[in-house]
This record gives C-alpha cells, sequence and structure tokens, in this order.
C-alpha cells in the first residue's frame, strides 16, 4: 500500500472517497463521528416504524448509464430492490380538482390532452422536451472543477439536447404558465413561480427513462453494501471519533485530532463534511479568501423541520409519487410561528421494510429556520413542547383530508433543523448543502492550504446521494492526478 488519506466524515461521500482511494493503492482510513455510517444518507426507528430521513429518489438505477455504473462500483446496484414511481407529484386545489403529473412522458401526455385540448400545441412542445431530456446522461468520468465541463460536454454531443436546452434557457414555470389557456394548467404553473422550468424536465426525463427511482430500505439498504464494499477493499472505519482539528505543518494538511485528544496523520486529509466546519473551525478561517468568506455570511441553505408518523393505515388510495401527495387545508396550521395553507405528505406505502404489515410511514416537512429552533432548544421543556405542538398540527391537518387518522397514529416523531446539526454534524442544520444552480460547483481545495480536499453536497452542486458518491470519485481523481498516477476503478 502506498501513500496514505484520512477521511473526516462517514457519509456516502466519504464512503465513495474511501472505495476509490483503495481501489488506486491508497490507505484510506475514515473517521466518522457517529457510531454507524451514512451521515445525512440516515434512518431511524421509532415502535416498530423506520422514518428514513435521506431517500427520496435517485439517480442512477437503469442499468447501462453512467450513474448505474458508479454505483457498481461502490458495491451498491447489484443487490437492489427498485421502486419506480407512478406520479412525479399529485396536487389538489380547494375545489378538490387533482392535478397529477405522471413519470411516464406518454401518460402524461393523454392526460394532459384529455384535460386541455386548447392547448395541445403548447402541450407537445412540453412532453417533447422531457422526452429529449430523457436521452441526458449525467457524466461521472471528469471532475466537475470549476465548471461542470464533462456535462457541457455531453450535451455538446447530442445535437437535440443542444436545441433543447437553447430554448428553454431562461424559461421560468411562470413563463411557461402565460403560454397556457386551461385554469388548472396554468395555475399549476402559476403557482411554481420563477422557479427554472429545464429543473421539471431533467426530474421528469429521468424518471420517464427509469434512471431514477427508490431503493426499497431507503437510505440505509444504499450505505450497507457500499461501507461493506469499502471494507472488503481493505479501508479502515472508526466510529465515535469527532474531529476538532485539521493539523497543518507549513501550509499542508497532515493530519487530524480527534476530541479525545488523539492525533493521526496521513499524506492526504479530505474532508467529508460540511464546508463551514471545516474551513472556519477545524481550520479556524485561515485559509479563505473573499468569495469564501462571502458565500458563508449570507447563505441559502436547505433546512426543514421533519414530522414522521407511523399509521396503522396503508393509504391504498394515495399513489406513490416522488414529491408527495400535496392538498390544501380548510383550517391553516401552525409551523414553528408559520401559518401553513397545505400538506405534502410522502406516503411509504411502496416500502414494506419501513413499517409492519398493514401500516404506512407518512413524512411531512417544511422548511424551517435554524436560529428559531437553537434558541428555542435553549430551554429543552419549551423545545420539546413546540415539537409535540407541530407534531399535532400535522396529524390536525392531515385529518382534515383523512377523517379518522387521528387514532390511527402510533409512531410520531419530529426532527428540527437543530436535530440535523446534532446528529450529523452539518451547520445549521443544512442536510443536502446549498441552494444553488444546478451547474455551480465549489473548489475543492483550500487557497494556501495543500494537500487537502473537501468531498461532498457542499462542494458538489444539485445535492442528493449520486453528486455525494460523484464528490468522492471525483476527489480520488484530484489526488492520482497530483500524484501523477493514472485513476483506475474496479467492481466487485
Amino acid at each position: 500500500m502506498g501513500k496514505s488519506i484520512i477521511i473526516i466524515g462517514g457519509g456516502i461521500a466519504g464512503l465513495s472517497a474511501g472505495c476509490y482511494g483503495q481501489m488506486n493503492g491508497y490507505k484510506t482510513t475514515i473517521f466518522e463521528m457517529s457510531d454507524k455510517a451514512g451521515g445525512v444518507a440516515t434512518a431511524w426507528k421509532r415502535n416498530g416504524y423506520t422514518i428514513d430521513g435521506a431517500m427520496n429518489w435517485m439517480g442512477g438505477t437503469k442499468p447501462g448509464t453512467a450513474l448505474y455504473n458508479l454505483w457498481e462500483e461502490l458495491g451498491a446496484a447489484p443487490d437492489w430492490k427498485i421502486h419506480y414511481y407512478e406520479c412525479d407529484s399529485v396536487s389538489e386545489d380547494k375545489d378538490g380538482k387533482i392535478f397529477t403529473v405522471y413519470c411516464d412522458a406518454d401518460r402524461f401526455e393523454k392526460y394532459l390532452l384529455g384535460m386541455a385540448p386548447e392547448d395541445s400545441d403548447v402541450i407537445k412542445e412540453f412532453i417533447q422536451a422531457i422526452r429529449t431530456d430523457t436521452q441526458y446522461d449525467i457524466s461521472v468520468e471528469e471532475p466537475p472543477e470549476p465548471h461542470n465541463e464533462s456535462d457541457k460536454t455531453k450535451i455538446g454531443q447530442n445535437p437535440p439536447l443542444i436545441q433543447s436546452k437553447s430554448k428553454w434557457e431562461g424559461v421560468t414555470f411562470q413563463d411557461f404558465s402565460r403560454r397556457l389557456k386551461n385554469p388548472i394548467l396554468r395555475s399549476f404553473f402559476e403557482k411554481s413561480g420563477t422557479q427554472p422550468l429545464k429543473m421539471l424536465f431533467r426530474e421528469l426525463g429521468v424518471h420517464n427513462s427509469k434512471s431514477a427511482g427508490y431503493v426499497i430500505g431507503g437510505a440505509r439498504a444504499l450505505v450497507k453494501p457500499i461501507e461493506k464494499r469499502f471494507r472488503k477493499l481493505g479501508g479502515e472505519i472508526r466510529f465515535k471519533s469527532k474531529v476538532v482539528k485539521i493539523l497543518v505543518a507549513n501550509d499542508k494538511a497532515v493530519g487530524i485530532r480527534l476530541a479525545d485528544g488523539r492525533e493521526y496523520h496521513a499524506d492526504y486529509i479530505i474532508s467529508a463534511g460540511d464546508g463551514h466546519t471545516v474551513i472556519f473551525d477545524l481550520l479556524g478561517g485561515k485559509y479563505v479568501n473573499d468569495a469564501i468568506k462571502k458565500m458563508y455570511e449570507r447563505p441559502m441553505l436547505f433546512s426543514s423541520v421533519y414530522v414522521g408518523l407511523g399509521i396503522k393505515r396503508t393509504f391504498d388510495d394515495v399513489p406513490s409519487s416522488v414529491s408527495g401527495y400535496n392538498f390544501l387545508l380548510n383550517q391553516p396550521i401552525n409551523i414553528a410561528g408559520r401559518e401553513r395553507k397545505n400538506i405534502t405528505m410522502l406516503a411509504y406505502n411502496f416500502d414494506p421494510t419501513l413499517a409492519p404489515a398493514g401500516k404506512t410511514v407518512i413524512v411531512v416537512s417544511y422548511p424551517s429556520n435554524f436560529d428559531y429552533w437553537h434558541e428555542l432548544r435553549q430551554d429543552r421543556a419549551r423545545y420539546q413542547a413546540k415539537k409535540e405542538r407541530i407534531a399535532r398540527e400535522v396529524i390536525a391537518g392531515l385529518e382534515q383530508k383523512f377523517p379518522g387518522i387521528s387514532s390511527q397514529v402510533e409512531m410520531h416523531d419530529v426532527a428540527t433543523p437543530v436535530t440535523w446539526e446534532r446528529y450529523t454534524g452539518n451547520w445549521r442544520g443544512a442536510y443536502v448543502g446549498w441552494m444553488r444552480g444546478a451547474f455551480d460547483n465549489i473548489s475543492k481545495t483550500l487557497p494556501g492550504l495543500d494537500n487537502f480536499f473537501m468531498a461532498g453536497q457542499w462542494v458538489n452542486a444539485g445535492g442528493g446521494m449520486p453528486e455525494a458518491a460523484k464528490s468522492g470519485r471525483h476527489t480520488i481523481q484530484f489526488i492520482c492526478r497530483k500524484d501523477n498516477r493514472q485513476f483506475v476503478t474496479t467492481k466487485p
């Protein structure tokens, strides 16, 4: 074995870096603060139910695609079972009218034409954009540093993708709604505001091609085989080992110090955790520039309050959907000081591993402010009382749509942004990092610091488990380049 690498964080990015490091002749050791691998790709058990905190859908489930090849190399793909969603979303308006976004493009087109024949030309144009994006295969081969040139190249090799990208560039949901005559159809697109429409094309494209789905068993079912693969490749993982400092000598990262005072040294250090903790805590803010400072001064981050419910009910009448079933409430509910007029529920009735037979796990989440919860937690009794109140509010909201559900709730659990920070270490509870554009990427190195790299969702934009896995792979590619060695991969 050649040079050594210490990896801080045993999430998917850290495990991926560890696997590819081992494949390329490096001795890799992962230090994980928790007692299990996975990081934010996590789940927890409550009263016989499993609440999954990460797995909704992920890309790379179609054999022959680049992302599937990535999961194969990491040992995850061979034994998984994939659920493919029927719908992307289901929305119900105040009058009880339902609008469904189907994952199958042909079915969605037929549904839209039946609903709004007056918009047939616009609908066909819209569906063609989805079919075009079905051809898109996300590259994993080249690190996207500082911009995703590999994906640009991939698009450049496909004229229909070039034309589609050019045609829809800058078009928002709201822009598109103005072209529609049908009030139901127009309302659906209008309420999504200024979000870029191409995001929907990309999402529906991968679901239409069955390049994306849900791994039965959730996040843990994905993490376990990757951890197993890492160990079989000869990697070592140390749990309950919180890193509090990165050791530096002559502006070169040389090791780490744990919370218990022990120190470990290696040729390279990779941080696979959140950017703020490593830059400003573990490195003391010594290796930054104005751009980095600005990025962390006013961050736009994903954080939420997350309500998991175990319910003695099968919800056979609720179709499986990527984004969930959204409905308006007769009476608004109050979530962390904000009035909410709707609920979006994810019913995991398609995964028998998460709940006993005849029962279902439901998840309802809302964006929520970290500071609100951090301040509240200073008084533990008030903090717990607020969590209990939110659970009651959500159950009361569900009761409006599903009469009798209150008596069927056997378990409830509320995770706040503070919960995410405590258990995963992610700054301000931002479990998927930044709210950034699809092709924005952040440097995996810091100015003035040698032999140090960052991996994970804080440097690879877009969020999600495939991006975390890609990031770990790309980081090892950078290290191989630095050592003038060819990057190689193997499969189990």
